[in-house]
Order: C-alpha cells, then structure tokens, then sequence
C-alpha cells in the first residue's frame, strides 16, 4: 500500500512539473512580437527581381515564407521590410531564413544586408551577414539571423545586392520577431505559487495585485517558490518582481484553487 501511494505521489508529481514546463513554453512563444506588416522594393537597375508571395513572412506562422528572387541586376538589389506592432528596445531581433535547397553558409550570404528602422528613419546600423549573427538549423538550408539592436525600432529591412551567390531558387524569409530579454513562468496550486524565467529571483521582491489593482500578498523572495499567505479566489492577477537591482517585471497568473 504504501509503495502504490509513493508512486501515485510521484505520478502527481510528474503532471504537476510536466504542466508547469507545458506553461512555460507557452510563455516564452507567447512572448515573442512577430511582425505585422511589410513592403517590399526593388531598387536600382534589377531585371526580373521582385519578391514573391510576401505577405508569407509577416504573423507567426514559421513554415510559411515570402522569397526574394535575383534576376539580372546591373546596379541593384531587392529588399523587404518587416515592420512589428510598436517601436522597442532591449529585445533580440530574430529573422527566419531559407533556401530550397542550398546549404547556408557566411559566404554564401556575402551579399545580404539588414537595418532596422524606427518608424519611417533608419537606424543606420545596416551591417552584413556574419558568423556572429548567423544561427544555422538542424536542416542546412535554414538558419536564423539573431542580433540585439542597440536602437529602439519597429522594423527591419532585409536587403540582396548583387553580390549574392546563388541561392538556388532564391532568398526566403520565413517570418521576423523581437524576443523581450526576459520572461517570467508561474504555476499556480492552492496557495502555492512556483516562478520560473530568466529574471533574477532570489532577493527579489514579489507582488500580487487582483485585478481590481488590490495588492493581495508581497514578499521577498528566497526560492522560486511562493507560499501565500491567505488563499485567494479563483482569477486573473498580475504578478511583479522588483529584483535587487531595481529592475521591475510585470505579467499576469491565472490562480485556480
């Protein structure tokens, strides 16, 4: 009997963390900003270059993709830009990219650029693809590009010169997002609440606020594990970390009892 109640304690043990990381991975996808809108452009003397199908890298669908193709360019180029909901700052840019078939490389992309912009002004950080900011996939003809712009923005221009090499078919652009550089996960039950994320917890201070705005629990936290101190009714609250440094975190927690 007490064998078959241990293992029933870890079972519940086991669906409590496997829902707890299901949460967080939601949390982080949901905390990506995906772009919302685009234009695109040929410049210069570019014959048979355009930019196919290229509503497919805006919103967050990551199979679909708009492709920049080259033609004959004598002094030219294509570019799209993707523009985001709001203009920030302090978030990794992540941009989704692709060729049918053709394994990408630093050198392959010698000739792709991009330059985020803030409204309708440029940044002027245009900047080549490197080694730093390529990411390849498991599959060789995908990869991200991943930067930190130093300026706020709500766009990023992706721009092929002539110098591309073939590409095969083509540049795709799979999608484009900002990543805020943190996260927080709570997991609620009962009385209990478990934080998670890649904000500093210990020594943070924690609030809890209803949705009425009434703080209903602060405390300092010295784990990731919160015990309040009275239950509270079922609903929607916003959870706030001040960590040590004074930096301050907000997002909302769903308690169920």
């Amino acid at each position: 009997m007490k064998s078959i109640l241990l293992s029933k304690s870890r079972l519940f043990q086991a669906a409590l963390f496997l829902a707890f990381l299901s949460q967080s991975v939601n949390t982080q996808a949901q905390s990506r900003i995906y772009a919302n809108d685009q234009y695109s452009n040929v410049y210069g003397v570019c014959l048979g270059c355009e930019v196919k199908n290229p509503l497919n890298a805006v919103g967050d669908n990551e199979d679909n993709y708009s492709t920049m193709v080259m033609g004959t360019v004598l002094l030219g180029g294509v570019e799209q830009t993707l523009r985001f909901p709001e203009v920030r700052i302090n978030t990794k840019l992540v941009i989704g990219i692709g060729t049918n078939n053709v394994p990408l490389t630093v050198q392959l992309l010698s000739g792709v650029y991009i330059e985020t912009m803030s409204g309708t002004t440029a940044n002027n950080d245009s900047q080549m693809i490197t080694a730093s900011l390529l990411k390849l996939a498991d599959t060789p003809n995908r990869a991200t590009i991943e930067l930190v712009p130093a300026s706020s923005y709500n766009a990023v221009k992706i721009r092929l010169s002539g110098g591309v090499l073939s590409l095969g078919g083509g540049f795709r652009v799979y999608y484009a997002y900002q990543d805020p550089l943190f996260n927080i996960m709570a997991f609620n039950r009962g009385s209990q609440i478990t934080l998670g994320g890649n904000v500093p917890l210990e020594g943070s201070e924690m609030t809890l606020r209803n949705a009425a705005g009434k703080e209903v629990h602060r405390s300092i936290l010295r784990s990731n594990t919160v015990d309040l101190s009275s239950p509270q009714p079922e609903g929607i609250y916003i959870i706030t970390i001040e960590t040590k440094d004074k930096k301050t975190y907000s997002r909302k927690i769903k308690i169920t009892n």
